[in-house]
């Protein structure tokens, strides 16, 4: 390690010191931290309590600390363990370990030993986190299936008026609410006005409720879905039946009530209000009008409560069913080994998007019925009012629908579309963030940009089509009453009938109502066309085929694995052809990689092991060896039941261990890692610790084994990955071990260490298959197994293959020439050439408490003082939530994205002209009908009179042109609406997305280690989802609704000049609540999207591990862990949602008292105010009822969305960027480097201001063509000279210079992309191989073939059906780690850079093809400048010159005969280490 809490060790391996032989008495406990070092850990017995706000018992900071003495056997290195072949063939006596531990617990030295039920926290706020969780685990109730009127007993108690509060406060207080409270959401008003007073934090939330819970309603969704299927069968079944089986009795209710609400809107304005106006006209006595007016505000304020009722029925529902959805989602996964044919970015799209369209399915589906509803109502209403010639209008109403029904179908249509380009996109977006680190040593950002860019062009020009068809569809909703009542008027009235202003505004005021229920038709069509959508794709994930268990019991209970006949095979992709289409549209083009794979599928299976006979007794050590992609990682897989059975039988006795090739690495402690849910055993643990040879590596770690360990395990090495995994494995204390090539990733005295203290020592009595390249260690193996193209070839003891067959032997003799050959020039040097890290050139081997934490929500001028505060070990920096209002910058950039102030006053114009449009062909109805017959004498029979008919108006030709003209005014203005607003809001969105894109795609590689992926998913797929659909459709009725306030208001004050008093009374009342408690609803917004981050980390971490979650039977934890994590943020999503609803009801409620004033105003000025106005403005006031809580529910809802718009512009606003990528005036030629001199002088480098320098001082010179080695001990600063080479971290002092030219004064792109890397941790990205080869198609197919040849993987390709177009799934999965190690090789080759840096790049390779590979590598790049970390000898032995690295310093730098020759050399001493091991072989 570069600085003790600076970072991850360079390597793994422990610090040289003095052989010290194993045999020799142990002696007395010295004082040694195994935990700590600068940094030390508080015991946790000593710890302090004080009592937080919960009265919960909480670590108070600072605490006191304490060291920590362990026996000197746990620090032992493998250096410190020098001891005879005799000894070691004792296993060096694990007892005495275990007897070392057992002392140090006697006597107090060791103070972790206290069983620790939910880890360590690193803070306070950590802590009450955790308890929290435990909180639910005690509130949650398990489901049990009722029958009868018992199901039913919980929300019965709902009708009780009136119920004590549980006593409980962390619990939600829904559960025990009366009808009163249950209705007006009362039960959230503490909430609210706490939320005002103080602000939300998320200990003043309540947790989920247990009947909300993920699990109980997870439980009952899979019973139904089980039912199903065995009923129906997997090809018949419906998920959309299930669920509405799952939600049929709460739906039906909620349709009851709905219906009744429907029926009490109908009655307002039919009877109380016609009567009211007709009243009027009339000479009947005011206790007459009086009666009127008070049955209109009682039905209207009993609406009101019942309309409440149902979103409360239907909130709780659809909060259910989205908990039951995706919890039965995740379960599915934890059944599968692989996701086929579906990428993680998929799959956290339906997590993310599709859950929202679940919950809106459920909530706004059912609401579509009210369309019919009313317009039925209004066909009978108008032939009983106006007779049958009024009909006409009503077909506008039975048109609106066959329209609506179309718009739908279209919506659909396009949004199937939109979701897979979503899909694709997101997709990419979560492979570019876990390949970002090769991305940006290749300086591949711009080309991948670009194919993001297209993948997003192609999305917008969906998203343009779909929200245009949904805008027209808003648009049209409220035009569609107004539209009905001037056609029905005009048929009416040109019939020659008579229209009396009671008639004409009862049925305004219906139509209003009308009008308020078609605005829900559009959402409710869209929830229910998307909701099916994302059910069907539910529907994909359940149907996906899983692995049929076939692992069987060996007959003999002396059998631990028994494979007879065995053919195995692994789900292949398979590329199905689609018919041609008639014409393809040239946008539509998919990127490469996605035009091919877009027709994959996984139907068929590829054998890969064939026809397996195999018996291995417990207790029995087997080695497997092969070539690469022989078949060793699929027969370990066989071996977990994770493959396809064909034939044969496979039996396995007792639990399993698994050690993955690639180290699977939580995003927790180090401890909880390798505890991974297990009671804390502390002989256990400490023994585990030494065998792996952990302890100095946790030394030097800031918070000991309490350091966060960050997502991919970031801040550890490549071998302190691997070796913490087997750690894991130890602990676990299974039957069976299977360790797949454990030690490529550790230096050989330290896999040597493993193999004797590990495998030899504590695994003795285990059965254990070890897969390995390293053959040394194969002669201490029971019996040997040789896998040849997935076949048995040989299989049997080491002497008795080398005897008897000839094979393993050429193989294994080839592999000790190798090592011979070596040792002419004074060989070893297994340690020099040290296994150095995943990350290697991620500036990883300090970034453990030395990373830049760029986070996008702070301020960058508090970054030191707050990383000062940050707790020691802790990684992974919180989301921040942001308080307060959102600030008006934030509308000025949407604005400004959307195209500036004059676009926007523009398109707010539009919606001037089309609300003017509809409420001024009110006001010329009202004139109209004031006008009368136009004082026209009518003779009937002998007598004369001024006739009341509006029809007998002279004028009547005159008032029916101009009414009927506005129907093309008002339809116009409604589509010019629709397309300004469509065209700009996209455009911001576009525009918004393009900039948090480039913003944070160029991040240094420091923020990308310390954020998780799933929170830069959150922002690209939930916050993007926000911003290109529900913002728009929410803004869109927001900006609409506020000028048909204003009309209205302006209508009832022109009428009654005394409202204005009131209505200022009215504002201020409305200002006060909108003011204090939105507040609350913006806070519950922000929680609900910073809960979603860690959901999403959840499942791409589960995805990633599910090898190793099935094979250690984690499911469960993983699970309820999910499930939690899952209920926090439906929790917020639920009171979110409820607050919205607890506003409107209030807001309704005082907008009752509009009507209610423009009522009596009515009553008390009748006969000075004409009959027509009055009924103007009573039904204006009547429409502001509903529609101004509306809006202003949508103005905090509007400012909730606009927290995505926030989230967005910290990011693209907060994160600093990297140097440029280009800079005009300091570009190089075109041929540089053309010589490939490097120089260092006087380097220095930390990786933030205030942490200590990694290099120091660092110069060297290497000349044209040279091969250079690279070795040190761990922490010595490696991988800091790639880290600075490539501009990963800029430098604190000195320069690089590349033939001559400072690298620090070029572009990174220029600088990078002369250069080449090939990684330890190979890559491939989803495609084909040609595209993950050359994927900006450089390069001819010849060239292609020749490094494919170079590097032995031609007839690996040429074997496949589609050869260079054969597909590579998500992170290369259809390929061994050998073979996409020797695909990135031949990547580096088609690059031909004239500087190449290999970072242990033959790691997972078989020693015949890294003889081979060794030979391509000085042949092809024999006119290159090498630069090689390694692990094995003939790769350093072999370079011109070693680099010797200690402490951030160059110690030597000479040819390795040279250094050789001078035994007091640190290189000297390290291969003299290194001889010790081997020669324990």
């Amino acid at each position: 390690m570069d600085s003790p809490d600076n970072g991850p060790s360079e390597s793994n391996e422990a610090p040289e010191s003095e052989p010290v032989d194993c045999s020799e008495e142990m002696p007395v406990f010295e004082e040694s931290p195994l935990i700590t070092n600068s940094e030390e850990i508080p015991m946790l017995e000593e710890l302090p309590l004080i009592k937080n706000s919960d009265q919960e018992p909480a670590l108070k900071s600072p605490v006191k600390t304490v060291r920590i003495k362990l026996p000197p056997t746990c620090l032992q290195t493998s250096q410190e363990v020098k001891s005879d072949q005799e000894s070691l063939d004792n296993d060096c006596d694990v007892g005495d370990i275990d007897q070392d531990i057992d002392d140090a617990l006697d006597e107090g030295y060791m103070g972790m030993e206290c069983t620790l039920e939910r880890g360590f926290s690193l803070n306070e706020s950590s802590i009450a986190r955790d308890m929290r969780m435990e909180r639910y685990s005690e509130v949650a109730i398990k489901y049990k299936q009722g029958s009868g009127m018992s199901r039913y007993r919980q929300a019965l108690k709902h009708f009780i008026p009136v119920r004590k509060p549980s006593k409980e406060k962390d619990e939600m207080p829904l559960d025990r609410t009366g009808l009163y409270s249950f209705i007006s959401y009362s039960w959230i008003t503490s909430l609210m006005w706490k939320a005002y007073k103080t602000g939300l934090k998320e200990d003043d939330v309540p947790i989920c409720s247990k009947y909300d819970m993920c699990a109980y309603n997870t439980d009952r969704l899979e019973m139904l879905w089980n039912e199903e299927v065995k009923k129906m069968g997997k090809d018949s079944a419906s998920f959309h039946r299930v669920v509405l089986r799952f939600i049929k009795t709460r739906l039906i209710i909620g349709i009851l009530i709905f219906i009744f609400t429907l029926t009490l809107g109908f009655i307002g304005p039919t009877i109380f209000m016609r009567y009211l106006i007709t009243w009027l006209s009339s000479e009947e006595p005011i206790t007459t009008g009086l009666i009127w007016t008070v049955g209109l505000v009682l039905s209207e304020f009993v609406r009101i409560l019942m309309f409440g009722l149902v979103w409360s029925v239907n909130y709780r529902t659809g909060i259910r069913l989205r908990a039951a959805c995706l919890g039965l989602m995740y379960k599915k996964l934890m059944k599968m080994s692989t996701l086929g044919s579906k990428s993680i970015g998929e799959v956290i799209n339906l997590f993310a998007n599709d859950a929202q369209r679940i919950y809106d399915y459920v909530v706004l589906g059912p609401l579509i019925i009210g369309g019919p509803f009313v317009a039925v109502g209004g066909v009978v209403y108008i032939l009983w009012l106006l007779g049958p010639w009024a009909l006409f209008g009503m077909l506008t109403f039975l048109l609106f629908y066959p329209f609506q029904y179309g718009i739908s179908r279209l919506t659909s249509y396009l949004r199937r579309r939109t979701v897979t380009v979503t899909d694709e996109r997101v997709c990419k977006m979560n492979e570019l963030l876990s390949c970002v680190k090769l991305i940006k040593m290749y300086a591949w950002e711009k080309s991948f940009a670009s194919s993001i860019a297209e993948i997003r062009s192609r999305e917008r020009r969906l998203l343009e089509k779909s929200a245009y068809v949904q805008s027209i569809s808003l648009a049209m909703a409220p035009t569609v009453p107004v539209l009905a009542a001037i056609i029905t008027f005009l048929a009416h009235i040109g019939a020659g009938y008579n229209l009396t202003a009671a008639q004409a505004y009862s049925l305004m005021s219906y139509m209003v109502r009308v009008r308020g229920m078609l605005h829900y038709v559009p959402y409710s069509i869209l929830a229910v066309m998307e909701g099916g959508i994302a059910l069907i794709r539910f529907q994909g994930i359940l149907l996906m085929e899983e692995i049929s268990p076939y692992i069987g019991k060996p007959r003999w209970k002396s059998t631990a694995i028994s494979m007879e006949g065995a053919t195995l095979a692994w789900d292949a992709v398979s590329l199905q052809k689609r018919k041609k289409k008639k014409k393809k549209s040239k946008n539509d083009d998919a990127s490469p990689a996605h035009k091919l794979l877009a027709n994959s599928s996984v139907q068929e299976h590829t054998d890969v092991l064939f026809n397996i006979d195999l018996k291995v007794k417990k207790g029995e050590l087997l080695g497997v060896c092969g070539g690469v992609g022989a078949g060793k990682s699929s027969l370990v897989s066989s071996l977990l039941g994770h493959m396809r059975l064909q034939s044969g039988s496979v039996s396995v006795q007792g639990s399993v261990a698994y050690v993955g090739q690639q180290p699977w690495i939580l995003n927790a402690t180090f401890r909880d890692n390798i505890l991974l849910d297990e009671p804390f055993d502390a002989k256990r643990y400490y023994r585990a610790i030494h065998a792996c040879n952990l302890s100095q590596d946790i030394g030097v770690l800031p918070a000991g084994d309490f350091t966060e360990i960050g997502e991919r395990g970031i801040n550890l090495s490549g071998g302190q990955k691997q070796r913490l995994s087997l750690a894991r494995a130890l602990y676990a204390n299974k039957d069976l071990y299977l360790l797949d090539d454990p030690l490529s990733a550790v230096d050989a005295h330290v896999g040597s260490h493993i193999f004797q203290w590990l495998i030899k020592g504590a695994l003795k009595d285990k059965t254990t298959i070890f897969v390995t390249h390293q053959l040394q260690y194969l002669p201490q193996c029971d019996r040997i197994l040789y896998l040849r193209e997935g076949q048995i070839a040989e299989l049997g003891t080491h002497l008795e293959l080398i005897k008897e067959t000839e094979e393993y032997a050429n193989l294994y003799r080839q592999h000790m020439e190798s090592i011979a050959e070596e040792d002419k020039k004074r060989e070893k040097d297994s340690e020099s050439t040290i296994r150095t890290r995943q990350d290697s050139v991620r500036s990883n081997d300090s970034l453990q408490n030395g990373v830049h934490h760029n986070s996008p929500e702070k301020n960058p001028e508090k970054e030191e003082k707050k990383d000062q505060s940050k707790v020691p070990g802790q990684l992974i920096t919180d989301e921040k939530m942001e308080k307060g209002d959102i600030p008006f910058a934030i509308y000025h950039i949407y604005i400004k994205a959307a195209g500036g102030y004059i676009v926007s006053s523009l398109v707010i114009l539009t919606f001037v002209l089309n609300v003017g449009s509809t409420a001024f062909s009110s006001w010329w109805l009202s004139l109209w009908l004031s006008d009368g017959s136009g004082n026209t004498s009518v003779t009937v029979g002998n007598e004369t009179y001024i006739s009341e008919n509006i029809a007998d108006n002279p004028k009547q030709h005159f008032y029916q042109t101009v009414y009927a003209c506005l129907i093309f005014a008002i339809l116009g203005t409604s589509l010019l609406r629709g397309f300004a607003f469509m065209k700009t809001t996209l455009l911001a969105s576009s525009r918004m997305h393009d900039q948090v894109f480039v913003k944070v795609f160029r991040s240094p590689m420091s923020f990308f280690d310390t954020t998780p992926i799933g929170r830069i998913i959150n922002i690209f797929s939930r916050d993007m989802d926000e911003i290109d659909v529900r913002l728009p459709m929410t803004l869109e009725t927001f900006v609409q609704n506020i000028w048909l306030i204003m009309s209205s208001l302006v209508f009832v004050c022109m009428v009654f000049p005394h409202f204005l008093p009131i209505l200022v009374v009215l504002a201020i009342m409305f200002a006060f609540i909108r003011k204090v408690f939105r507040i609350g609803i913006r806070d519950f917004k922000r929680m609900e999207n910073v809960s979603r981050s860690p959901v999403y980390s959840h499942v791409s971490t589960t995805v990633n591990g599910l090898a190793t979650i099935n094979a250690y039977g984690k499911q469960e934890m993983f699970t309820k862990k999910f499930m939690l994590l899952f209920d926090e943020n439906s929790c917020v999503f639920f009171l979110f949602n409820c607050a919205m609803r607890w506003l409107a009801i209030r807001l309704d409620i005082l907008a009752l008292l509009v009507t209610a004033c423009t009522a009596f105003l009515s009553l008390l000025l009748r006969g000075h105010v004409d009959a027509a106005f009055a009924g103007l403005a009573l039904a204006y006031a009547a429409q502001l009822s509903g529609i101004f809580q509306f809006t202003v529910r949508l103005s905090t809802e509007t400012e909730a969305r606009f927290t995505s718009v926030q989230r967005i512009s910290n990011y693209a606003k907060g994160l600093v960027s990297e140097a440029p990528s280009i800079i005009e005036s300091k570009q190089p030629d075109e041929a540089w480097p053309k010589y490939g001199r490097v120089s260092f002088r006087k380097v220095q480098m930390k990786y933030r201001p205030e942490t200590p320098l990694v290099l120091h001082d660092v110069t060297f010179d290497i000349d044209s063509m040279e091969n250079i080695g690279v070795v040190g001990r761990t922490g010595s600063g490696k991988s800091s000279l790639g880290v600075v080479l490539f501009r990963l971290v800029e430098l604190t002092g000195g320069s690089i210079r590349i033939d001559g030219i400072n690298i620090s004064t070029l572009g990174l792109e220029d600088l990078r992309s002369r250069l080449s890397i090939i990684p330890q941790d190979p890559v491939l990205f989803i495609g084909t191989v040609r595209y993950n080869l050359d994927p900006f198609d450089n390069h001819s197919d010849e060239k292609i073939w020749s490094a494919l040849e170079q590097t032995h993987m031609k007839e690996r390709i040429s074997n496949l059906d589609l050869k260079l177009n054969a597909p590579v799934i998500e992170n290369g999965e259809n390929f061994s780690v050998g073979e996409r190690q020797l695909l990135c090789m031949a990547r580096a080759l088609l690059r031909n850079s004239k500087i190449l840096f290999l970072d242990e790049a033959t790691a997972a390779i078989d020693t015949e093809t890294d003889v081979k590979i060794q030979k391509t590598l000085k042949e092809a790049f024999k006119s290159c400048t090498m630069i090689t970390i390694a692990h094995r000898l003939n790769t350093v032995m072999s370079c011109s010159r070693v680099i010797v690295m200690d402490s951030g310093r160059v110690a030597e730098f000479d040819t390795p005969k040279v250094l050789l020759s001078n035994p007091s050399s640190l290189f000297s001493k390290m291969v003299a280490a290194a001889d010790s091991s081997w020669e324990k072989q």
